[in-house]
């Protein structure tokens, strides 16, 4: 079996970085459910409790802003978490493509003979 660091090899350490962001940003987006029940569970205990109206409807005002920052929590963390994932994998198949490219250009005149050309613009765009 290959070791891990094999996936990562064409990643340079500015890669590594937007890996590692979208990575803590996919933790943020994780942890908001948990935190996203414990509010739910919060805001149900106080259902039990004897409250004027006016009371009640400030506690329920209060989960509704807490609710609201989670979610744009979750906005942004997913928004970032896959922008910076996708900008990664995009700058490691920039760099796969230009190496493929070059190992093509290095080929003996025979080897292009015998590969057509079509299916080398095939393999460049797959």
């Amino acid at each position: 079996m290959k070791p891990i660091k094999n996936c990562f090899r064409y990643a340079d350490s500015v890669d590594i970085l937007l890996m590692l962001v979208g990575m803590v940003m996919a933790m943020a987006n994780g942890a908001v459910l948990p935190a996203m029940v414990i509010v739910f569970g919060d805001m149900t205990d106080n259902f039990t409790f004897e409250f004027s109206n006016t009371t009640l409807g400030e506690e329920m005002t209060r989960y509704a802003v807490y609710y609201s920052i989670m979610g744009g929590v979750v906005l942004f963390a997913a928004y970032m978490q896959v922008a910076f994932w996708t900008l990664a994998a995009g700058r490691q198949v920039k760099r796969l493509r230009k190496l493929f490219f070059h190992s093509i250009i290095k080929q003996d005149i025979g080897w292009f003979d015998v590969n057509e050309t079509g299916q080398l613009n095939t393999r460049l765009t797959e």
